[in-house]
């Protein structure tokens, strides 16, 4: 049987479209925050905070999620990876993280003092190449330290622990207190902060009735300072993102990754990465891909937007 030209023609448009389009599928957010309120479970809250749009300066301390390759709060570097390197621009991604997204959608400055490997306290890791790394109160002193005054109703402070303490197998009753208190520190003179977010991911994807303990400690602590010292507060459980993307409800593909490893090997060395990170749950081991972040900041966005709670 023979085919027309015109036919022919026809089909290779058509595949040619479909291919393209699969191409060009970007990373999206397949799930939806589930919101609650301090005086119940743990979920995702915003309880005071206003819109993003609101903040003129983002303050973050945290560990490799929020690390922006920069630990002083100075302006980051182009966030470019660079052979051999696979940070870029010191970033344990391959692009922009989570809070330069969440910046840009809010206009605001990111002062960024958060350093790869933190915990919360390093004192209780005495020995252990965590004590080298400035952990939440150093980060906090650190900041503080500079003499730095931001107004406290226009900017927003986001804290991001609890991997490496989940990881490392501390004490993370304590570790959850220590949290509350450096939040206390925060909210007095000289700082007087008023608009706070929480973001949690302890396990990535892994539950122990020891995290699930740590969790909810935090999250009642925070239903304490919002309630006697009147503070906006947020709380963002990225669980939900990856229970989603690594179990089957609604799994990977439905985010459109087509892997739900890690791209690159190693932090040590680029060689070796995959040939489309673009589509990688994870660009290191266990640290997300520029995509990654970039659904994170709409999740954040989401819980502010949607879960508003008294």
């Amino acid at each position: 049987m023979r085919l027309s030209l015109t036919f022919i023609l026809a089909a290779i448009s058509i595949t040619s479209a479909a291919v393209v389009k699969r191409e060009a599928q970007a990373v999206r957010l397949a799930v939806k925050p589930k919101c609650g309120t301090f005086s119940g479970d743990v979920a995702d809250v915003n309880a005071g905070l206003k819109p993003l749009n609101a903040y003129k300066t983002i303050v973050a301390f945290g560990d490799a999620y929020s690390d922006g390759g920069v630990q002083n709060g100075s302006p980051l570097k182009p966030a470019v990876v660079t052979p051999p390197s696979p940070l870029a621009g010191g970033r344990s991604s391959d692009g922009p993280i989570w809070l330069e997204n969440l910046a840009v959608t809010a206009g605001a400055t990111l002062k960024d003092y958060a350093t790869a490997g933190a915990v919360i306290d390093s004192t209780a890791y005495p020995g252990l190449s965590q004590s080298s790394v400035r952990d939440l109160s150093e980060q906090v002193n650190f900041f503080t330290g500079q003499g730095v005054k931001h107004d406290p109703e226009t900017t927003l402070y986001t804290i991001f622990f609890g991997i490496n303490d989940f990881e490392l197998g501390t004490d993370l009753d304590v570790a959850a207190q220590n949290i509350a208190y450096r939040l206390l520190v925060l909210s007095s003179s000289p700082t007087f902060a008023k608009n706070i977010l929480v973001v949690d991911n302890y396990g990535r994807g892994k539950r122990s009735p020891e995290g699930e303990a740590f969790k909810q400690q935090v999250f009642s602590e925070l239903k304490a300072l919002r309630s006697f010292l009147k503070l906006n507060i947020g709380f963002v459980d990225l669980s939900t993102i990856w229970d989603g993307v690594l179990g089957s409800s609604p799994g990977y593909q439905a985010f459109g990754y087509t892997n739900p490893g890690a791209c690159a090997v190693s932090a040590k060395t680029s060689a070796g990465a995959c040939t489309d990170p673009e589509h990688s749950f994870y660009w290191l081991p266990g640290t997300p891909s520029a995509a990654t972040h970039r659904i994170i900041a709409d999740y954040v966005n989401q819980v502010l937007t949607t879960c508003k709670a008294t």
